[in-house]
């Protein structure tokens, strides 16, 4: 069903392109807005049972369908995939605002837009396949590879070790990324501690005491990193709940022993009713606790890395329509990091908000799609159902230009590197049996979704000025 895609080393200086350019007659249907590509649509019932909905058709925009653009083969860039202007020079991944367009700058000086790739590491930590002579045999041809595609970052959950020895032994280095789990981490322990602890909100323990030291205890094993160029930046943790459902849970716990629980009993008088709170005092509620929490995070990454960037919590659900959050993160995140599922592309009402409430960048730290040819079941996780793997790659040119246009983004990360094996009984819940990886089970990249995300990749830094010129001209 699929093809191991063959690509040829990098030079340091030149990323190729060595796939011919796809044409638009390969789509299921076109008009004047676009092409139609047929997909599911994931929810969740009350029970918390995943459902997808019968087929339908979206709109989708490649790189060949935009007007007056003239796409390339091949791009020029620095050796960290940097390309553009010249910015100032770091010697560090740092952020910088040109005119009104954020960019994040290479250690260089060079514009750059993160194209990251999540989780790339072995499918079973310590056991290479028979395919590799070793690890380091798999991470020269499999790092190689996904930058032939144009990809430039490991994003969370990538094997930090293997890819700093990689890039040790390349003069085309691999930005990566660390996770450091403070929050959750830190709750793990303290249940582990204290059992009766089980069912606070896990925003409770934002308010320990020992929370900070905690922090500055696990920041400090990162402060070898601190000299590293290639280093791109720190996650703090993923996906904490400063939600509507976590605060719903902590008012009907009532839990006079939750912290979170004394907090919300403390912010208000006596008799409220919290059940009729109104939407704007629920969500500065919840960002009380997220101002605690990145203050104390970020303090603690700073003190043992100054050099590089904290690229937040990887904010989910309907707390990327918190303006308060942003509002509060500003003062001490550098780029704001957001896993967006639900939309077929980043809605321009969203990318709006997060302008308007946070002077900060974004990027988006997780989407995918899944296809249906692979026969996998793709019931777990969020993202859609498609029919092809090109039906993919069509998807990710149409996500990712949506993202270009928008001059606060700084780029996306696609969840993942490699479907799980369906056979794994170890594989996260969230992660079995689903068809989210460029890469097969095999270890094979997807030929045909693998086109179409080199295609964008490779002209990313020609679109943004063209999105900015059409913004210019409006």
């Amino acid at each position: 069903m699929t093809n191991a895609l063959k690509i040829p080393a990098l030079s340091a200086i030149i990323v190729l392109s060595f796939f011919v350019l796809p044409s638009c007659a390969q789509a299921q249907s076109t008009d004047q807005n676009g092409m139609l590509i047929q997909a599911k649509v994931w929810s969740k019932d009350e029970n918390k049972q995943v459902h997808y909905s019968e087929w339908k058709d979206y709109y989708a925009t490649t790189v060949n369908m935009v007007k007056g653009f003239y796409a390339v083969q091949q791009t020029t860039t620095d050796k960290y995939g940097g390309a553009g202007s010249s910015l100032n020079k770091t010697g560090f991944f740092h952020t910088q605002k040109v005119g009104d367009r954020w960019w994040v700058v290479d250690p260089q000086g060079k514009e750059f837009c993160v194209k990251a790739v999540n989780g790339i590491r072995l499918n079973k930590p310590n056991e290479v396949p028979s395919s590799f002579n070793s690890i380091m045999d798999w991470a020269d041809k499999t790092i190689t590879q996904i930058q032939g595609m144009g990809f430039n970052t490991a994003g969370c959950w990538s094997d930090t070790a293997t890819i700093i020895a990689f890039n040790k032994s390349t003069t085309h280095p691999i930005a990566y990324t660390t996770q450091l789990n403070l929050l959750s981490g830190y709750a793990s322990k303290i249940k582990k501690e204290h059992p009766e602890r089980k069912n606070n909100s896990i925003l409770s323990f934002i308010l320990d005491e020992d929370f900070s030291s905690y922090c500055d205890s696990r920041a400090s094993t990162i402060a070898y990193l601190k000299n590293d160029p290639n280093l791109l930046g720190h996650f703090s943790d993923n996906e904490l709940p400063f939600t509507m459902g976590e605060l719903k849970e902590i008012i009907n716990n009532k839990n006079t022993d939750d912290k979170a629980y004394q907090t919300l009993l403390a912010s208000y008088p006596a008799d409220t009713d919290f059940s009729t709170l109104n939407s704007d005092q629920k969500e500065s509620f919840i960002a009380l606790f997220a101002k605690k929490y990145y203050e104390t995070v970020s303090k603690s990454i700073k003190k043992y890395d100054p050099n590089h960037l904290y690229i937040g919590s990887r904010i989910h659900s309907n707390a990327k329509n918190n303006r308060y959050i942003f509002q509060v993160a500003e003062a001490y995140v550098d780029i704001i990091s957001i896993n967006y599922y639900g939309f077929w592309e980043p809605k321009q009402d969203h990318m709006e908000e997060w302008a308007k409430w946070s002077s900060k960048p974004f990027f988006i730290t997780e989407f995918y799609t899944k296809a249906e040819e692979s026969g996998m079941s793709n019931l777990s996780g969020a993202g859609w159902i498609v029919k092809t793997q090109e039906d993919r790659g069509i998807h990710y040119q149409n996500f990712c230009m949506k993202l270009l246009a928008s001059k606060n983004c700084v780029g996306w990360h696609w969840f993942r590197y490699q479907d799980n094996d369906p056979n794994d009984a170890k594989a996260d819940d969230s992660n079995k049996d689903s068809n989210k990886g460029i890469y097969n089970i095999k270890y094979e990249p997807y030929k045909a979704l693998a086109e179409k995300m080199q295609q964008l990749n490779n002209n990313v830094y020609g679109l943004i000025p063209y999105f900015d010129q059409l913004k210019n001209n409006r």
